[in-house]
């Protein structure tokens, strides 16, 4: 839904009712909340359990590059013109920050995984030019074979960065979807690590 970025001076005290000082996502819901990345799905939720889509990441990443328009024609058969979406994705694919599917589609709706969010911030970030040649041995998570093959660089990339941890029980969870606090938190961890040492 376009609920996931909303624009506005982010220059009042983070409004979310559902998002309590002492969970684990506060720092990062307020981060992205006051860089305009993320935004509630009303004027006082944010939904930090509700799934975070593929497009939303899209999105993002293009309003970090500065919302640029692409005259390139996005051929995916699941994106129209004029959606709220279009032009980030357009911008996404158009850099190879984001790919389709096997039949053409890009699944705009679609829950975006651990693995698909952390392949399009790798992705992102050598775009970029910036270094991503760091890479982790993901070897102690109980679920590394599970790694898709596109993403395993990605994810080695992610976790060796810190902005994909695994969870206690000794797995990393990559087909898992991102829950709003989630993505929150791993944007956050991106923009500290690439974007702020910039400024």
């Amino acid at each position: 839904s376009q609920y996931a970025i909303v624009i506005d001076d982010y220059s009042h005290e983070m409004p979310f009712e559902d998002v309590g000082e002492g969970v684990w996502y506060y720092d990062a819901v307020s981060y992205v909340y006051a860089k305009g990345l993320m935004g509630g799905t009303s004027a006082t939720t944010f939904e930090p359990n509700t799934t975070t889509s593929r497009a939303m990441i899209a999105v993002i990443l293009w309003r970090l590059e500065g919302s640029p328009i692409v005259e390139e024609y996005t051929d995916f058969s699941d994106v129209a013109d004029g959606a709220w979406y279009t032009e980030g994705i357009r911008w996404a694919s158009s850099v190879g920050v984001v790919g389709g599917y096997p039949n053409g589609s890009f699944g705009p709706d679609d829950p975006i995984t651990r693995e698909q969010m952390a392949a399009m911030l790798y992705r992102y970030a050598d775009y970029k030019g910036w270094d991503v040649t760091e890479l982790a041995d993901l070897s102690a998570f109980t679920d590394a074979e599970s790694i898709s093959g596109y993403a395993v660089t990605a994810l080695r990339w992610a976790n060796a960065a810190g902005i994909v941890g695994g969870y206690n029980d000794s797995t990393l969870r990559p087909q898992g979807n991102a829950r709003r606090s989630e993505a929150a938190a791993m944007l956050q961890r991106f923009c500290e690590a690439y974007i702020d040492s910039e400024e």
